[in-house]
């Protein structure tokens, strides 16, 4: 019983920095004591929690039970796009996409590049909404998005966005999270990492650039008036990933699941996004007027950063 309280104690010391709660020392003895886990298990179980991921948003999952995972088939996911002008990013996401998902539904809210183009070459891309000349209103656009996925009966439904790429070599890892690790959640989160000027460079210091947000929904049990509520902002902005009313919205799992985020990856994006959010909604004073976009530093404090490893970006950034 000793060696196995040390070996939860120096887990808990070495990866949370901390000592161990008494629920937590408990549990974890009781697990290695009948041999449900062993020590490697015991250490990627710490990892999958949110608390060392906010840590650690650098650091690359690994899977923990592949015996019980290869006998599992595989959860079917639909993932739902809406998009506009994601040119650079779209090919790339969609590709990575389409190794976790096996269908992909699009609306396009009036492209004047080659995204459409792009989407339409991907077989998995099973349904595409074409508009233009609308004005901007991501609930609406949404909620045209939820009914063409859910035409498809899947078991989760993915919210992906245009200037989001799924980090490679996750595919095992939401499996293991979706129906080993969480099996009865109905919301998962997953981590957004902010991607800045280099394609291995994460901003760490700011609660939007490496926190966890509700993203993936099992369809099974959810309300039949499934749907998103319109936002306070104009034009609906900032419309979350998951229908507001989705069951169990407040209590969601937490996926290992990483997705890189693009959309202030180098100035000129990110001014273009300042003036298209100052433009949609001009008197906005929760988010500094959109001002901590084009200057992070005066408004969120020094830039801080941590470098992914090989393998787990897309070193191909144009």
């Amino acid at each position: 019983m000793e060696k196995l309280e040390n070996i939860v104690k120096n887990g808990y010391k070495k990866l949370l920095n901390r000592e161990p709660d008494t629920v937590g020392l408990e549990h974890y003895i009781s697990l290695l004591e009948q041999e449900k886990i062993n020590e490697f298990q015991f250490h990627e179980l710490i990892k999958s929690s949110q608390e060392f991921m906010i840590l650690h948003p650098e650091i690359i999952p690994k899977i923990i039970f592949p015996e019980i995972l290869e006998n599992i088939p595989d959860p079917e996911i639909v993932a739902m796009y809406r998009i506009k002008n994601e040119e650079r990013w779209i090919e790339k996401s969609l590709k990575m996409c389409s190794e976790v998902c096996q269908k992909i539904v699009v609306v396009d809210d009036g492209s004047t590049d080659d995204t459409l183009k792009i989407c339409k070459k991907f077989p998995s891309v099973v349904d595409i909404h074409s508009q233009t000349n609308l004005p901007f209103d991501e609930t609406r656009d949404k909620n045209i998005l939820l009914k063409m996925a859910m035409k498809l009966n899947p078991d989760f439904l993915l919210s992906v966005d245009g200037d989001e790429i799924i980090m490679p070599g996750m595919k095992q890892i939401l499996k293991e999270d979706l129906t080993v690790l969480h099996p009865k959640a109905n919301v998962y989160q997953i981590q957004v990492l902010e991607v800045r000027e280099k394609p291995n460079q994460i901003r760490i210091n700011d609660s939007t650039t490496n926190g966890l947000f509700p993203t993936i929904l099992r369809l099974k049990n959810q309300p039949s008036n499934l749907h998103f509520e319109e936002m306070k902002f104009p034009g609906n902005a900032h419309c979350p990933k998951i229908p507001q009313n989705a069951y169990r919205q407040k209590n969601p799992a937490v996926t290992r699941c990483k997705i890189l985020h693009y959309s202030l990856y180098d100035e000129k994006i990110r001014n273009e996004k300042y003036n298209f959010l100052t433009k949609l909604d001009p008197n906005n004073t929760e988010f500094f007027g959109y001002k901590h976009l084009i200057e992070p530093e005066k408004y969120c404090g020094p830039l801080e950063y941590a470098y992914l490893p090989k393998g787990s970006y897309i070193q191909d950034i144009e």
